[in-house]
């Protein structure tokens, strides 16, 4: 296989121009679902559908194929079966379409049959240029220019933009079967690989490292096509923007399972681990972690060191928060003697790290001020880089004043910081977390990931600090 850079993937995430090939019948066809998709995120280039059986869709032109486009196209999504696709993309190829994403399965994922097919299709793109992401993949999208090449209902009518990249190599990460409209994630970029039989991990790190618009990569990955290359396309990355990675199968086991999935060669997890270090990537080892670590990244400013503040309403809690400190790398800061006689103004039972505001809330008759001010205090004492905060969130305390709360806090505290919110109701910390999450804070389901996230943000920052 031809050795190319990222530059080429262009088509897959900025595209003027889309032909989708495949079935347009309304409610049912794939096809018809890309188109829709499409026009209901607002991408503003030009579609193309691609049916020998239909005239029009949803106001758009029909034709029978590629070569009847009079104007140049960018990029095709096929979703037609496997038989028919290599012939497409040859067709695809001589129009001079510039990258095609295969949505179609039952490829080499399936039988030797569908290998067969696959490897026609590698064939055509080293020999004519075209880049191929897939096949068996649920396509990308592009926030920025409202590209969703996904052909099934998604169920929200907003995807969050922002500065997340998020590549992986299951379709259950895509935005069809995750609610990130409720999350409030903030997405720039995601991408499907499939079964990578053309654009792969190494490329979407080299395109990703130079895209301006990508502030953290993700990625989850069940296996590396080639370990050499990935690596230095990883350390080139993490140099540039923090790059985070979700590597299954850590156990025996689990490598077995992802080999038969993925088609390729079982791997020990100790030679990923290693090349993930020296890479200065980011590991996560579960899939909340895939979803909530990288919104740090997203949200708060490198810290200058790991000594944290834990402020939380619960001692119990408290304990546990440091606990999972320690886990995570951080150590609990020693506040200055200045702001041990701040806090102990206000309450004698504040001044130690972590900070039980409990006792100082239960006889106060301004609140959501105190907490507001011993956050700050302590988050702005010297001694201290980062830290979490443990909040209530239920019926006791409406939503807009803990908002307000945490709003003024943003405004007089610089330093990092992620929040874990627990209440009664899972509507209201539900309601809560978004409303943060919009303000800009990385808020998380536990404590523990919620610090975890805060170590993986000072691990970074160390990384960085010593290239």
């Amino acid at each position: 296989m031809k050795l190319r850079n990222g530059k080429d993937l262009r088509a897959f995430f900025e595209p003027e121009s889309v032909a989708i090939i495949g079935s347009l019948r309304e409610g049912v066809g794939l096809g018809y679902g890309v188109v829709k998709n499409m026009l209901d995120y607002g991408f503003p280039g030009r579609l193309y559908p691609v049916n020998p059986s239909c005239t029009e869709v949803m106001g758009l032109k029909a034709y029978s194929d590629v070569s009847e486009v009079a104007e140049s196209i960018d990029l095709a999504v096929v979703i037609t079966p496997p038989p028919t696709v290599p012939s497409i993309i040859e067709q695809c190829a001589q129009k001079g379409v510039k990258g095609a994403v295969i949505v179609s399965e039952n490829f080499a994922e399936a039988n030797k049959d569908g290998a067969k097919l696959q490897k026609q299709l590698v064939d055509i793109t080293n020999n004519n240029g075209i880049r191929i992401v897939g096949p068996n993949t649920v396509g990308t999208i592009n926030t920025a220019n409202g590209l969703v090449t996904i052909p099934y209902p998604i169920g929200y009518e907003r995807i969050r933009r922002g500065g997340i990249a998020l590549c992986s190599q299951t379709g259950v990460a895509a935005a069809q079967c995750q609610p990130l409209g409720d999350w409030a994630y903030p997405v720039g970029k995601m991408c499907d690989v499939g079964n990578k039989c053309d654009v792969n991990e190494v490329d979407l790190l080299n395109y990703l490292a130079d895209d301006v618009e990508t502030k953290v990569i993700v990625m989850h990955l069940e296996d590396v096509k080639d370990g050499r290359r990935f690596v230095e396309a990883a350390g080139r990355a993490a140099r540039r923007k923090p790059l985070v990675i979700f590597k299954p199968g850590r156990s025996e086991a689990g490598a077995r399972a992802s080999a038969s999935h993925t088609g390729s060669l079982a791997v020990s997890d100790r030679v990923y681990d290693d090349a993930l270090k020296q890479a200065g990537a980011v590991r996560v080892n579960t899939w909340q972690e895939f979803w909530d670590v990288p919104k740090v990244f997203e949200y708060q400013p490198l810290p200058a060191g790991n000594r944290t503040a834990i402020i939380t309403h619960s001692g119990g809690i408290g304990v546990m928060a440091t606990d999972a400190a320690a886990e995570a790398g951080l150590e609990i800061a020693g506040f200055s003697a200045a702001t041990l006689d701040k806090l102990a103004k206000i309450s004698p039972r504040l001044a130690r790290n972590p900070i039980d505001l409990g006792p100082a809330l239960s006889v106060s008759d301004d609140p959501i001020n105190i907490q507001a001010e011993i956050m700050a205090v302590a988050m702005n004492d010297p001694n201290v880089d980062c830290g979490t905060i443990i909040v209530y969130g239920g019926v006791m305390a409406p939503i807009p004043l803990i908002v307000e709360m945490f709003s003024h806090v943003r405004q007089r505290v610089s330093k990092p910081l992620t929040v874990w919110v627990y209440g009664s109701k899972l509507s209201l910390t539900a309601e809560l977390r978004q409303q943060l999450e919009e303000l800009g804070l990385p808020t998380y389901n536990d404590p523990e990931t919620a610090i975890k996230a805060l170590g993986s943000l000072v691990t970074y920052a160390n990384f960085r600090r010593s290239i």
